[in-house]
């Protein structure tokens, strides 16, 4: 291995103003195999860094009209940075020290010795190698261990295939759309896995959960003693913490119309000012945002800055609802059961039919989050084995609400027994669900079992209730019309088995 690391090639990057140092360090470095380029100026070595990636740049500490070390952060803001050795006068150790806490890897006195070049050199190229091996390890800690987005529906389908296209954009402002519960934060997480930052910072913040000043401090930071109760100090922001990473800014239709500015600011010019602070400061950051609320609705109604939603919504992600995506559910429930079963340390195989057909027939208004709270909840209350139906909590579906013509039901003949009432009951209930046998025995107070059992007492027929319903109440003998009392829009009762 280490023969092969010293026969590698490097491309590096000589910023000097002094011509004989800079060729002379240049001809050494071509000479080992190396490529090399040079550089007059803090200007000249800036742009050639803008243009290509060098993996080591050797930099004088003092520069016409400007200070070498105030260079390192510029030259290490970008992603997949240089290494950067300085280059010192004789006796200049405190300027290289201070060079190193700002993020250089060395620093060589002039004049210097070819040996000390040439090993800084091999050392760069042992540490390019070591950071190619932790990058390929934690990308398999990543696939066993992050998150998933689980589902082979053609809804979830789309929504990867987009996520595969932007990760190889690192740059591109991504807006993910959707209900809350649906994964947008995981839809954010796996575009950042999956793009060349994946190795760096991935800052989440909840735009909802802050003030406005106390988000303006948070996102951008603060220069020491910049208001009432700053520290003195100061702070770096969470742009900072993100740099050369990505930023995910969570309900971001909650932020306020002075901070959209400044966001777009941002956007525009790739850089930002601490609170209180004066210096532009370079960003590299991928920004991925989210919401749950129509932003186009908002921007018509002047509560978003529509030039904002514009530069937001360069590649707009819809993360479907889970209704959307029925044919998931079993995938989705019984990942998450895997996860629970372990965490609890119980033995769970599974689930009933019944258990997964209330499942997959349920609305899901809180989506794929209610749903693993739902599973999360039928592991606890199972002691083992498989999950049959009463370990499932009940369904937080929408009530159907009763019209002034519902509130009667007819009964045929002359039997008014309450198995008549029953009957007609049930019935009702089923047209009106659709069918819907989940909804239906939740309306009614039963399990699905009772219900499945009632129909079959009853001889209840969807395909022969339908065309009987059209043909009206005309039929053998008097039908009695009984009022129910007044019924409340959602009907639900303690389940009985």
């Amino acid at each position: 291995m280490k023969q092969t690391l010293q026969e590698g090639t490097a491309r590096i990057l000589v910023i000097d103003d002094e011509e004989s140092v800079r060729k002379g360090l240049i001809s050494i470095l071509i000479r080992e195999g190396h490529i090399a380029e040079g550089a007059s100026s803090a200007e000249d070595g800036l742009a050639a860094a803008e243009r290509n990636r060098y993996d080591l740049v050797f930099l004088d500490v003092r520069l016409p009209g400007t200070d070498g070390i105030g260079l390192i952060p510029r030259l290490r803001s970008k992603c997949n940075p240089p290494e950067v050795v300085v280059l010192t006068g004789y006796g200049s150790v405190p300027s290289a020290v201070e060079a190193m806490k700002r993020g250089a890897l060395d620093y060589v006195e002039k004049p210097f010795h070819t040996d000390k070049i040439l090993s800084l050199v091999r050392r760069v190229l042992e540490l390019n190698y070591l950071k190619e091996e932790v990058d390929r390890l934690r990308g398999q800690v990543r696939q066993l261990t992050a998150p998933r987005i689980v589902g082979q529906s053609r809804a979830i389908l789309g929504v990867l295939a987009a996520v595969d296209r932007v990760a190889l954009s690192p740059t591109t402002t991504v807006l993910v759309k959707g209900e809350s519960g649906t994964g947008k934060e995981l839809v954010a997480r796996a575009i950042h896995d999956r793009s060349a930052r994946h190795d760096r910072p991935f800052i989440a913040v909840n735009c909802a959960a802050f003030t406005e000043s106390l988000l303006e401090t948070e996102l951008f930071g603060y220069e020491p003693g910049s208001f009432t109760g700053a520290s003195g100090e100061g702070k770096d922001g969470l742009l900072a913490a993100a740099q050369t990473g990505t930023l995910f800014l969570d309900e971001i239709s909650e932020m306020s119309t002075v901070l959209q500015a400044k966001l777009l600011r941002v956007l525009q010019e790739r850089c930002y000012r601490k609170v209180g602070g004066v210096e532009d400061i370079p960003l590299d950051v991928r920004i991925i945002a989210s919401t749950n609320r129509d932003l186009e609705r908002m921007v018509k109604e002047g509560l978003f800055r529509e030039d904002l939603f514009y530069r937001l919504d360069v590649m707009p992600i819809r993360v479907p609802p889970l209704r959307e995506r029925r044919e998931d559910i079993p995938l989705l429930a019984h990942h998450f059961l895997a996860q629970f079963s372990s965490q609890m340390g119980k033995l769970l195989r599974g689930f009933s039919e019944e258990a997964m057909e209330n499942l997959t027939e349920r609305h899901w208004p809180g989506n794929v989050r209610e749903l693993r709270n739902a599973v999360e909840y039928a592991a606890i209350t199972c002691p083992g084995g498989e999950i049959q139906e009463e370990h499932l909590p009940e369904a937080r579906e929408p009530g159907i609400t009763l019209t002034r013509s519902e509130d009667v039901l007819v009964l045929p003949g002359s039997d008014r027994s309450i198995r008549a009432m029953e009957e007609v009951l049930i019935r009702r209930v089923l047209e009106e669900t659709g069918w819907n046998i989940s909804r239906s025995a939740s309306i009614l107070g039963i399990n699905r079992t009772t219900l499945y059992n009632k129909i079959r007492l009853y001889n209840l027929d969807r395909s022969k209730e339908e065309p009987a319903r059209k043909a009206g109440s005309g039929g053998a003998g008097p039908r009695k019309e009984v009022t129910l009392p007044s019924m409340p829009p959602r009907l639900s009762s303690p389940r009985v088995p």
